[in-house]
């Protein structure tokens, strides 16, 4: 048996990945592109530059095991990335370190231009929609 027959084993050990690449981005936000910006244009191009990282990492996940997969396994997936997200932000965002519910919750808060609720929205569609994608014939793909 191996791991590409096993697409929940292998989106357990693709969630750490997204991790490291949020707080990799996180720290090159804070430290080169927030000096240069300012906080609210820093956030928006951290926040995208992260989606684009997801997707990528989304394409790869998604090409090793789309023979194995069917669409409510991608879709359950994403539904477990998305609570694993949600349960680490507040879980140690807030209860290590210290931040207040008001500042978490106000990065869902779109009307404000806190993007955070795109990568939720990435996360928890993003395995489904690139199944599909990868799954349509080459042709479809190219036109």
């Amino acid at each position: 048996m191996t791991l590409a027959k096993k697409p929940y084993l292998l989106a357990l050990a693709v969630w750490p990945l997204f991790l490291v690449t949020a707080v990799t981005l996180g720290m090159v936000r804070e430290g080169m592109i927030v000096p240069a910006l300012g906080e609210q244009t820093a956030h928006v191009i951290g926040t995208l530059l992260f989606i684009a990282a997801m997707l990528a990492i989304l394409w790869l996940f998604v090409s090793r095991i789309k023979d194995s997969a069917q669409s409510r396994d991608l879709w359950f997936i994403g539904v477990m990335w998305t609570l694993m997200t949600i349960c680490f932000e507040f879980g140690f965002f807030h209860f290590v370190a210290g931040v207040p519910w008001e500042k978490l919750l106000a990065d869902y808060n779109l009307f404000a231009g806190r993007l955070w609720s795109l990568v939720l929205l990435t996360t928890l569609c993003g395995p489904a929609l690139m199944g599909h994608w990868l799954r349509r014939p080459f042709s479809a793909a190219v036109h």
